[in-house]
């Protein structure tokens, strides 16, 4: 009799730490659980902000870059016009200085094929 009621005992004892194992088990699967929503729900909004602040830059970038390639239109532009004023100014100038050798050496007439000549042909 001391037998079976020492195994009855070991029984109940048993299955009061089996209990006591498993409401650990649940707790530490809910906490568990609960750790992998918050972090679920704290990697969700880090995307979020990241795809918005990449959106951000990304439209910046693209009125910068607009911006840039009209300013080097507009500069392409003016430096063109400017290289043609400066040409059509050196041709004057070349011009007037053949001119005026022509006039201290004295060579009034000219002929046209002469390469002393100058006379723009249109």
């Amino acid at each position: 009799m001391k037998y079976i009621k020492a195994i009855i005992y070991s029984f109940i004892l048993l299955s009061t730490i089996v209990q006591a194992e498993e409401s650990s088990l649940d707790k530490a699967k809910n906490g568990a659980e609960e750790l992998w929503g918050k972090t679920k729900d704290t990697t969700i909004q880090i995307a979020d902000s990241a795809s918005e602040k990449a959106s951000e830059y990304g439209e910046k970038a693209s009125d910068l870059g607009s911006k840039v390639a009209k300013n080097a239109k507009d500069t392409g532009s003016v430096v063109w016009d400017k290289m043609k004023e400066a040409g059509t100014a050196t041709a004057d100038s070349a011009r007037k200085g053949a001119s005026k050798i022509r006039s201290l050496v004295g060579q009034e007439d000219c002929k046209e094929d002469s390469s002393s000549c100058n006379n723009p042909k249109e």
